[in-house]
């Protein structure tokens, strides 16, 4: 894709998010996402463009409530999506796939370098911004302390699992260790 087809692509994309993201998830959750998803795709010599927009779109549906499966949702939103902005369905497959495998707790398995960034660049987000997670049980979800503390471990564990590369694991494996000890000292 042209470099000024691409940049109009993604200005979409941002405006789309603005229109359905209703708190701060795209400050908090998706900006980090892209960051780390971009710097990680230009020292791994990724699809820059596959993993940029894959980083964008891997919660769209999310923020519109559809929280279980919003892996699978999501890929097929950013399909219909793609398609008016005549993509090659080869690219297209691609951003679908980082999409739909990037959940942690999903069942499929992460076969190309764009998959595995889009997946380890959400756990990373989670390790290095938890106050999504933290927002998330007891400001959305009104969990009780013990409720809440359960659910972010429990997320985190699942985030630091998806992690496919083992340097990244060694970068974020104190930050990790010590919010799990904060979560579990109530």
């Amino acid at each position: 894709m042209q470099n000024k087809e691409y940049q109009i692509l993604i200005n979409d994309i941002k405006e789309l998010l603005n229109n359905v993201c209703k708190d701060d998830r795209i400050k908090y959750h998706i900006n980090p996402v892209v960051e780390i998803a971009s710097n990680m795709s230009k020292e791994l010599g990724a699809n820059i463009q596959v993993v940029e927009i894959s980083a964008y779109l891997h919660d769209i549906t999310k923020m519109v409530g559809e929280r279980k499966n919003h892996h699978i949702t999501g890929a097929e939103y950013a399909e219909q999506f793609l398609k008016k902005y005549n993509i090659d369905k080869e690219f297209i497959t691609k951003v679908k796939n980082c999409i739909l495998k990037h959940r942690g707790s999903s069942e499929f398995i992460r076969n190309t370098l764009e998959e595995k960034i889009i997946a380890t660049s959400d756990a990373v987000a989670h390790i290095e911004h938890p106050l999504t997670l933290f927002y998330a049980w007891y400001g959305r979800r009104q969990c009780s302390i013990d409720e809440g503390a359960d659910g972010i471990i429990s997320k985190l564990q699942r985030s630091w699992n998806k992690i496919e590369f083992e340097y990244i694991k060694e970068k974020e494996r104190d930050k990790y260790k010590n919010l799990l000890k904060i979560l579990e000292e109530r």
